[in-house]
């Protein structure tokens, strides 16, 4: 009986994660609208029953991959030890960032080859702005409104970066591309606390 409820779970895994890579790849080069359910079934490679016996709609799909998503990124960051009471260490929260991509590469890079304007990719960049948002106020002291826009800056920027990095073949090696966006991030996040003569000193990049 064990045993039958393992392969169960194992093939809803399966069969849900083909969707979701099905989905994505769909979203790689039409807009979400022009997308059918049919559509959607065959390049999963399951049949439409077998569709909704999982979702309502593709919509709710969307929901499950922005979801995993903003996950994936948040755990990486809850593992890792960025923050040591005192300072904030930005190469490690790139390093941790970056390699999130790069181990979930097969998930990523589909989601790095929509277009930015794809409303599956607004709406992950705007949570996890809105994460980081709430991350950094709890260590800074400094207005929300000024954090929300560094979070916009930064998160914007970052997808961007990674989005080209994917494009191009990963050529630059992770550790590499997580300093480079950590001096950038950095190095705007510094300027701001200068203008505003806050504590520079709390952050840095190792």
């Amino acid at each position: 009986m064990e045993n039958t409820t393992k392969k169960t779970d194992i093939r809803i895994i399966k069969t849900k994660k083909a969707i979701r890579e099905a989905t994505l790849r769909l979203l790689s080069h039409k807009s979400i609208e022009d997308i059918s359910i049919t559509e959607l079934a065959v390049e999963a490679q399951i049949n439409r029953k077998t569709f909704y016996n999982y979702y309502q709609s593709i919509y709710q799909v969307i929901e499950e991959i922005e979801n995993e998503a903003v996950e994936k990124f948040v755990s990486a960051i809850k593992a890792t030890d960025w923050y040591n009471g005192e300072t904030l260490d930005f190469y490690k929260l790139f390093l941790c960032v970056t390699e999130a991509v790069s181990n979930n590469m097969e998930f990523f890079g589909y989601l790095l080859n929509i277009s930015k304007t794809s409303r599956l990719i607004v709406k992950v960049e705007t949570r996890l702005k809105e994460k980081g948002k709430d991350y950094f106020s709890r260590y800074l002291d400094v207005d929300e409104d000024l954090i929300a826009l560094v979070m916009d800056y930064v998160v914007s920027g970052m997808f961007s970066v990674y989005r080209k990095w994917s494009q191009t073949g990963k050529k630059i090696p992770v550790d590499v591309l997580a300093k480079n966006v950590g001096v950038m991030s950095l190095g705007t996040v510094n300027a701001m606390l200068e203008e505003y003569s806050l504590d520079t000193k709390k952050l840095s990049l190792k």
